[in-house]
Formats: C-alpha cells, sequence, structure tokens
C-alpha cells in the first residue's frame, strides 16, 4: 500500500486519526480499525458520525505489533 507524501504531512499536523487514516497507517481494513474501537482496543471518540482517536491515547508501534500476532 501506498501513502503519498502530502497525505503523510497532513496527518503530522494532525493531532487525531480518523478510522480511515489509522486503516491506511496499521493496513487493515476500516471494519476492522472500526470493530477495535468499537470493543475498546482503540480508544476512540465519537464526533458526529464518524470516530477520531488522538495521537496521545494510542501506542502505533505497539498495535502494529499486536496486528501481526
Amino acid at each position: 500500500m501506498y501513502i503519498n507524501l502530502k497525505y503523510l504531512m497532513n496527518l503530522i499536523e494532525k493531532d487525531f486519526y480518523t478510522i480511515s487514516d489509522l486503516a491506511k497507517l496499521l493496513k487493515i481494513s476500516k471494519v476492522a480499525v472500526f470493530k477495535r474501537v468499537k470493543r475498546g482496543s482503540i480508544n476512540g471518540q465519537k464526533m458526529g458520525r464518524d470516530f477520531i482517536i488522538f495521537k496521545k491515547d494510542i501506542n502505533l508501534e505497539k498495535l502494529k505489533l499486536e496486528i501481526k500476532h
């Protein structure tokens, strides 16, 4: 999966990820991320119809390792 530089720079500027952002970074489906949010293994906040995941509330490296196993 290819993530372009402009998209990546936009992610760096934000304090949060969307379900779609996190799915791209973790290389899993949006549904898989959504299920983890609903289960509570990823701490997400409901914003309107969507969820956001604050960067301070998530450890990407740890989450990547959990997904690989």
